[in-house]
């Protein structure tokens, strides 16, 4: 059983790496560029289909949700710990680079997050009722912050008051790696946690 999950591990460790890179290309060669005004549809793609793909195969697929089961739910909650990046749009805030409506939700939330990730992969053994609760808030604070950066966005600029600062940055390197990969990716480990934890109803 060690065995299924240190190979679960690697698989997991390989797809973060490799999507990141993926992202990080992509931003480098223009992928996520766009007019002024124009809505960020790409970035949205690569952010919501991976999610979208994940979550069918765990709803219609027996042998992807028996792959999840056999995930070792403390390093799922773990790799949570990534989330204190968040810290980033609090710097960038900070400068003037983005708008306190998305940043201080958005960077709070994931600081949060990824400071209680250890505390939570301790108590599993105590009952999952902190998990279910810090998972839920986990995946709402990727909802809020999701939300927010759209509000906040170039696109959105007519409804904004003038002069308010824009989410432009959110599309270009480093931080676009956040919504392209590390939200869709992390989304995803909630998910398959959900599925170690207390499985489905479907067979």
């Amino acid at each position: 059983m060690s065995e299924v999950r240190d190979r679960g591990a690697l698989v997991l460790s390989l797809v973060a790496v490799s999507w990141v890179a993926l992202a990080a290309a992509g931003a480098a060669a223009g992928l996520f560029e766009r007019a002024v005004g124009s809505p960020p549809i790409r970035v949205a793609l690569t952010a919501g289909v991976p999610v979208l793909v994940v979550g069918i195969l765990l709803l219609l697929s027996h042998r992807f949700r028996e792959w999840a089961r056999s995930l070792d739910l403390s390093l799922l909650v773990a790799m949570q710990g990534w989330r204190v990046i968040g810290f980033v749009f609090l710097a960038y805030y900070a400068v003037g680079l983005l708008p306190a409506g998305f940043a201080l939700p958005a960077g709070i939330g994931d600081l949060v997050v990824g400071f209680a990730a250890p505390y939570v992969a301790r108590r599993l053994d105590r009952g999952r009722g902190w998990f279910l609760a810090w998972t839920v808030f986990g995946l709402l604070d990727f909802v809020v912050a999701v939300t927010l950066g759209a509000v906040h966005d170039v696109g959105a600029a007519g409804v904004l008051p003038d002069g308010t600062v824009l989410t432009a940055h959110m599309a270009h390197l480093p931080l676009v790696l956040i919504p392209t990969a590390a939200v869709p990716f992390l989304s995803i480990v909630h998910m398959l946690s959900l599925v170690r934890a207390y499985g489905t109803a479907r067979q």
